[in-house]
């Protein structure tokens, strides 16, 4: 799946204020990496195409398109 780092960067505010305001509880390292993946987006262009792939049903990972590079990983089981 795929998705401009605009769009993305669009959900993951959400989802860390939701974090910091104490309305969702992800885990540890889930909060790490939506600010991780959020301060990163925030640097990159609007339509920069991020990939939205799974390993295994185990992980998530956001990958620049571009570069290739992990923009952030989290494990699936965490996440809820």
């Amino acid at each position: 799946m795929s998705i401009s780092a605009s769009q993305l960067l669009d959900m993951m505010k959400v989802r860390l204020e939701c974090q910091e305001d104490g309305v969702t509880n992800p885990s540890t390292s889930v909060k790490a990496a939506t600010k991780k993946l959020v301060e990163k987006l925030s640097a990159m262009q609007d339509d920069e195409i991020i990939e939205i792939s799974t390993e295994r049903h185990s992980k998530i990972r956001y990958i620049s398109s571009s570069s290739g590079e992990v923009l952030a990983e989290m494990e699936i089981s965490d996440v809820s």
